[in-house]
């Protein structure tokens, strides 16, 4: 081709990026990371980087792409490889004491290590697919910098000395707006929001240190939605943040998680801690990733910051974009009361058109 298309977007990924399959990777039978870049004639390019949770998390991967973008400005890099992770990592017993402090009950985690031995063999065979189609189709809803400014306003409760933030606002925003576009009048409004947090702040560690596993989840639930106001929510989020979606909290999950992991039995604890969607009537899991540096390859690049990112990172994700965030919206969680095409439209046009004006 001449050049490359205008604008990539996701469904692009599946022709630009080289998958491969996780379980595979973690068995050691094909590589965690890959690296394809495709040029086209008048002189533009398409990098594309997939990696494993194994190798490196987001952050990790945004501290690649951020430091691989300085080496070729001819700048010092800064990212730097974490050690001494597993020291200090819980017991069987503190796992199950943090475990009964926040849910009342031990982790059931009995045959959770077989059970997981067999399905990763028999998936090793056959294998999932190699990227969900589902994760390459998400709406793209854009954030102007105005919009969110009039979005933080709009969303701030009354009570003098009041705020929230980007990340507050735009969830509220979010499952109000879907809620009220595609429940109907007699729901219970049952709401759960989770938050991929990343707790290297709360565990000792720099923002450019790079290892796998460094995210955890927090969530928050409550009920009665449609009767709600967009600042009642956001002020429930950040009420919550101080409390059960701390960044304290973050910090004992990845612990508890890092425990997990060591018996093998990191499935168990998933399942207890990321909300079941299908018990609400509106999920959202949210990513947020809009604070990351949009890279500048330098010369190589063209001399210019990139304006936007594709990915099938997940769930809902917020990317950083040029003059705001770009927000991609997971159809099986936030968009899942959407029974078919028309209705998914339908919340996405509210998401568009419903903005508070700037």
């Amino acid at each position: 081709l001449p050049s490359a298309p205008t604008p990539i977007r996701e469904p692009d990924l599946l022709r630009f990026a080289d998958f491969r399959r996780a379980i595979r990777v973690s068995a050691g039978l094909e590589p965690p990371m890959t690296v394809r870049l495709t040029r086209f004639r008048d002189g533009s390019a398409v990098l594309a980087i997939c990696r494993s949770h194994v190798l490196m998390d987001g952050t990790s991967a945004w501290a690649f792409i951020g430091d691989w973008a300085r080496a070729a400005r001819g700048e010092e890099m800064i990212a730097g490889r974490a050690s001494g992770l597993e020291e200090g990592l819980p017991g069987r017993a503190e796992v199950d004491a943090l475990f009964v402090e926040r849910f009342g009950e031990p982790l059931r985690a009995r045959f959770a290590s077989t059970k997981m031995a067999l399905v990763r063999s028999i998936m090793r065979v056959a294998g999932p697919p190699v990227v969900s189609t589902a994760d390459l189709e998400r709406p793209r809803v854009f954030f102007s910098d105005a919009d969110i400014a009039a979005l933080k306003a709009a969303a701030t409760p009354s009570t003098p000395g009041s705020w929230v933030s980007t990340q507050e606002a735009i969830a509220a925003y979010l499952v109000l707006t879907v809620g009220r576009a595609l429940l109907p009048a007699s729901s219970k409004g049952r709401v759960a929001i989770a938050y991929i947090l990343d707790p290297r702040k709360a565990i000792g560690r720099s923002a450019t240190e790079t290892f796998g596993c460094g995210l955890a989840v927090v969530s928050l639930t409550f009920e009665g939605l449609l009767q709600l106001s967009l600042p009642e929510i956001a002020g429930k989020l950040h009420e919550a943040a101080q409390t059960e979606m701390s960044l304290k909290e973050a910090g004992q999950r990845w612990r508890m998680m890092g425990g997990c992991v060591k018996d093998g039995i990191e499935f168990a604890l998933m399942n207890k801690i990321m909300p079941k969607k299908w018990e609400y009537d509106v999920a959202l899991t949210l990513n947020n990733q809009s604070k990351r540096e949009l890279p500048n390859f330098g010369a190589a690049g063209g001399g210019c910051s990139a304006e936007s990112f594709v990915t099938n990172a997940g769930p809902t994700v917020m990317l950083p974009a040029a003059g705001g965030i770009d927000v991609l919206l997971d159809p099986t969680t936030i968009l899942r009361q959407a029974k078919s095409a028309r209705a998914r439209a339908a919340a996405v046009k509210a998401i568009v058109e419903g903005k508070p004006a700037a």
